[in-house]
């Protein structure tokens, strides 16, 4: 059987194997690509076997999963899982590595720990928490502009607890940038509350 050809027909599927009435408009704004390259999706798709197309008239249309369209979501399910994994496993690993690089450069200060801060508390700020476990790094404070509540077993505090010195009165050898997304913004603020330049670290 001929396998899906991008991750967009693996949404589509997903989308009606959900049960739930979608319709071209809908696909269209989930997928966020234009409405005429909807329909040729989905009729590449009923082409191939995978949905049927029954109703009368455009407004009237449902999208039903075949024997072969099951198949095929499942095995595209199974690829984009074991990518997700790949990619995980490579991006745990990079901030491993960049970590211990900045294990390297850290001094050890008058209690023997090497103490950092993570501001930023998404997706890339988890997969360094879990792999700061494998370092000599200790981690005493989380910092984000937004976000409040607990992660894992810190508290995340804003940014007003950060200063040149410290954290929280606690001294501290850098500050680990914990995102890409909002790299250049997080720059800025550390960059207003003083902290210089040779404590800030980027993953």
């Amino acid at each position: 059987m001929t396998p899906l050809q991008n991750e967009q027909d693996r949404q589509i599927l997903q989308a009606i194997a959900s049960g739930e009435r979608v319709t071209q408009r809908s696909l269209s704004s989930d997928l966020g690509v234009a409405l005429g390259l909807t329909n040729l999706l989905i009729r590449r798709l009923a082409g191939k076997g995978y949905i049927k197309v029954s109703g009368i008239g455009p407004r009237n249309l449902r999208y039903l999963m075949t024997p072969e369209g099951w198949e095929a979501l499942g095995r595209a399910t199974r690829v984009s899982l074991e990518n997700t994994i790949h990619l995980y496993t490579q991006t745990r690993e990079q901030i491993r590595a960049s970590l211990t690089t900045l294990s390297e450069q850290c001094k050890v200060d008058g209690s023997g720990q090497k103490r950092v801060v993570f501001y930023g508390v998404g997706d890339v700020a988890e997969i360094a928490y879990v792999s700061l476990q494998r370092t000599d790094l200790t981690l005493i404070g989380v910092v984000d502009d937004r976000r409040r509540g607990r992660f894992f077993d810190v508290t995340i505090c804003g940014p007003e607890c950060l200063s040149a010195d410290g954290f929280n009165g606690v001294t501290y050898s850098h500050v680990i940038v914990a995102s890409i997304r909002h790299s250049d913004s997080i720059q800025t603020r550390l960059n207003e509350r003083g902290v210089p330049r040779d404590k800030v670290y980027c993953l």
